[in-house]
């Protein structure tokens, strides 16, 4: 039975205002405005000091405490930018050498967009059905922003930097993974350059797929939604969840979106970043049903039911 047993995360140090962004992309203030008060973001995550690896080691560090690098044999990036090159070629094998896991296979995942950090996890537990009962597996997520082509996500979002990091093991007092779903709409492939058709067709299917999927989800793990204690989205902003919550039979409340207006959407590392976040808060503890959920353009979505556990001592 799989497990997640640790979660890091490491946010870029700067905190650069909507505005600040809008006034270097040339936004009017009706889209300032738009950003800041309909869709509930204030402050963007901007990495201006740190490299992609900065952040992927800060993550990694801290979801590694405690654990023996031994028992790590595979690390797996995960990422949305698949056509932007990192700082260096051997980026993700001078991470392993940083942290002593030179002997873990690693390789990267991506073509999910941002819910390649959901996808990870499901390809983690199937990497540990071949492996020992001690064996874990370190997925990293994390993109950094080498263009202001990509900062943007037209009237829906603005791109923030960091990384998390999750340990996936066998270890019991872990958060339980009791049930997954994916579903990917190929026809929507292009992302930002759909047709105007297909674009109205995707703003339509959009909160019918991401409410699908998280259905799906929970049928997977056998729960309704009075069972679920909290909803850790993903960071795209505040638009919409709480009419997907009252279509599931959850309370408004329990969706967790606390850290959209601090960081913006920061791609892959969301749903980890906040479960992180609300654990820390008292929003869940030992014994809740969480529901993971996230989206990425291209189109996938995804959904994680995890029971949480205790927490593996470090």
């Amino acid at each position: 039975m799989p497990y997640v047993e640790r979660v890091g995360s490491r946010v870029a140090g700067t905190m650069v205002p909507v505005a600040e962004i809008g006034s270097s992309m040339g936004f009017t203030d009706a889209q300032v405005r738009l950003y800041e008060r309909f869709l509930g973001l204030r402050n963007i995550a901007v990495a201006r000091d740190e490299e992609l690896g900065d952040l992927l080691l800060g993550a990694a560090r801290e979801a590694l405490r405690g654990v023996d690098p031994k028992s790590v044999r595979h690390v797996v990036h995960a990422y949305t930018l698949q056509f932007t090159p990192p700082p260096r070629r051997h980026l993700l094998g001078e991470i392993q050498e940083l942290l002593d896991l030179g002997h873990a296979s690693s390789f990267g995942l991506t073509h999910q967009n941002c819910v390649a950090g959901l996808y990870a996890l499901k390809v983690a537990r199937l990497l540990l059905r071949d492996e020992p009962a001690g064996a874990k597996v370190l997925v990293l997520t994390g993109d950094k922003v080498l263009s202001s082509l990509v900062r943007v996500l037209p009237d829906t979002t603005i791109m923030g930097e960091a990384a998390s990091a999750f340990v996936v093991g066998n270890d019991p007092r872990g958060d339980r993974v009791a049930g997954s779903a994916i579903q990917v709409a190929g026809r929507f492939y292009r992302c930002l350059d759909l047709s105007e058709e297909l674009r109205l067709e995707y703003k339509r299917f959009y909160p019918q797929a991401l409410e699908g999927v998280m259905r799906d989800a929970m049928r997977n793990a056998g729960i309704k939604g009075e069972d679920i204690a909290a909803i850790v989205p993903h960071n795209v902003n505040r638009m919409s969840w709480k009419g997907i919550a009252r279509n599931l039979g959850i309370e408004g409340d329990k969706v967790y979106l606390d850290n959209v207006p601090k960081y913006g959407h920061c791609f892959a590392s969301d749903p980890f970043l906040n479960l992180q976040s609300a654990r820390r808060e008292g929003r869940i503890g030992p014994g809740d049903t969480v529901l993971m959920v996230g989206a990425g353009l291209g189109a996938s979505f995804a959904a994680t039911v995890l029971e949480t556990g205790e927490g593996v001592p470090e």
